[in-house]
């Protein structure tokens, strides 16, 4: 297979709009859907080049539609079908992913994929895409651009230390996180560009889309 750099993953959750579609669909990734996340990929019509998982999600139509897409069957019930995906794009020295289907209306499914994307990021770029927003763990540091009032919040899985932030409305100044503790929600970019670092910890970043920024 020729090497690919970016990917992108389709779960069975809930799917970002066909607007917010068309810039990730442009960018022309190796598609991946995860299972059940075939049955979303049929009803945008969007061809993957691979589905892969234990096959209890995606219903036979479906499979009939996708007929000359290679299917990966992996029966292991010790891993989910996002993480037998994302052990594929290791396998296949991917760099990056963008994972839409990922949260829904199923919030044991939704954490449980937090906890993947937390053990998961280190060895791959990975980003988790809806409606609402793009969440993705900072790893040491990370620098993006924001619109000016656009909503920012860090979530700490665990406890995180040594936060310093640039560009936020309510800056941290090498200051501690930790769930159920302190967390840092519902923060507001002041600049174009937003850094964050960390020096301890997990933390869990979510840029919440301008239009729905704009709407608060």
């Amino acid at each position: 297979m020729k090497k690919q750099k970016h990917a992108l993953v389709i779960c069975n959750g809930e799917m970002p709009s066909q607007k917010l579609l068309v810039p990730l669909l442009k960018k022309k990734p190796f598609i991946i859907c995860a299972d059940g996340g075939a049955n979303k990929a049929r009803a945008f019509n969007i061809l993957p080049n691979f589905i892969i998982g234990d096959l209890d999600s995606i219903t036979q139509k479906t499979r009939y539609y996708f007929s000359s897409v290679p299917i990966v069957h992996n029966p292991d019930q010790n891993s989910t079908d996002l993480e037998k995906t994302l052990n594929y794009l290791l396998a296949n020295s991917f760099a990056s992913a963008t994972i839409i289907g990922a949260t829904g209306e199923r919030p044991d499914h939704t954490m449980a994929n937090f906890s993947i994307l937390m053990k998961y990021h280190r060895k791959i770029s990975l980003q988790f895409f809806d409606e609402r927003c793009t969440a993705q763990m900072v790893y040491k540091k990370i620098r993006f651009s924001s619109e000016i009032g656009q909503q920012i919040s860090l979530m700490p899985m665990g406890k995180c230390s040594g936060i310093t932030t640039q560009g936020l409305k309510f800056p941290l100044k090498n200051e501690s996180l930790e769930l159920g503790v302190r967390e840092g929600s519902s923060n507001e970019a002041v600049k174009n560009i937003v850094s964050i670092t960390v020096k301890k910890g997990s933390l869990l970043l979510f840029t919440i889309h301008s239009h729905i920024s704009k709407q608060q």
